[in-house]
């Protein structure tokens, strides 16, 4: 990859991130121990469709690094690591697949976010849980409470992507920079 080509990735990669973070600000609503619907995910999942796995990981840790820099709740290390760079870098995962139709690109989002949704399920029941004893129900009310706010960002981000890989391939195609 020649230097420009770089330089345009960098680019682009952090004029998205940066997008990703002011619509993340955006909610339709919170809950009242974290976790809310935005669109701040979006253009992570882009960055992944144009730039592959690999970069949408990278991006997707340092997002996590943003939000955290931002003001995020943390309570225990675990919590931290799962909640913000793990989660956010699991939306990497919308790069396995090219996005030739709307089908696959809904499917690569979908797939992103039931992993980023477990990544918060354990996150909260270490969150919720009193002790060793009561792990399995932190664990329940856990899926419960982060479906609350998943299932819905989730079926919004599924319907923008399947428009834009349908109506507009060129802002999520595969960009060849070598």
């Amino acid at each position: 990859m020649n230097n420009k080509a770089k330089i345009r990735k960098i680019t682009e990669c952090g004029v998205l991130m940066a997008l990703g973070l002011a619509l993340s600000f955006i909610k339709l609503y919170s809950l009242p121990s974290g976790g809310s619907v935005s669109l701040g995910i979006l253009p992570l999942a882009i960055i992944a469709a144009r730039y592959g796995l690999k970069t949408g990981i990278f991006c997707g840790l340092g997002f996590g690094v943003l939000l955290v820099a931002n003001g995020a709740k943390i309570i225990h290390p675990v919590q931290f690591i799962l909640d913000y760079p793990l989660a956010y870098a699991s939306i990497g995962l919308a790069g396995l697949m090219k996005w030739d139709n709307g089908l696959k690109a809904t499917t690569a989002t979908t797939l992103a976010n039931l992993v980023k949704l477990h990544f918060h399920v354990i996150a909260g029941a270490v969150f919720f849980a009193d002790g060793k004893e009561n792990f399995k129900e932190a664990l329940i009310f856990s899926y419960g409470y982060n479906c609350g706010h998943l299932i819905p960002e989730t079926i919004i981000c599924a319907i923008i992507v399947w428009y834009i890989a349908s109506k507009h391939r060129n802002l999520c195609s595969q960009q060849k920079l070598d």
